[in-house]
């Protein structure tokens, strides 16, 4: 049950720091603060256009890495470090 609330923490702030997004400049970093001496950095993912995957030309490239344009239409918070379960055990 802890991981289920923990899990619909984490949705609920990304929804609310999507919303943000798009009112923030690129490049600009968000620090939450969870409690217990938890914290937590967010950066912001423009919107626009990029390329995946990687180019034919790549050394031992696995065929499912097609390189193709991405468009992201609305821009939004990503955590800058990845979160373990230890972290949330806090």
């Amino acid at each position: 049950m802890k991981r289920i609330l923990c899990i619909a923490m984490v949705l609920g702030l990304v929804g609310a720091l999507t919303v943000m997004a798009q009112e923030v400049k690129p490049g600009k970093a968000e620090v939450i603060d969870l409690g217990k001496d938890v914290k937590l950095e967010m950066v912001l993912v423009p919107a626009g256009k990029f390329k995946m995957g990687s180019p034919a030309s790549e050394k031992e490239r696995s065929d499912n890495e097609t390189q193709h344009e991405v468009t992201l239409t609305t821009p939004f918070y990503m955590g800058k470090y990845e979160v373990t379960q230890e972290n949330m055990k806090r």
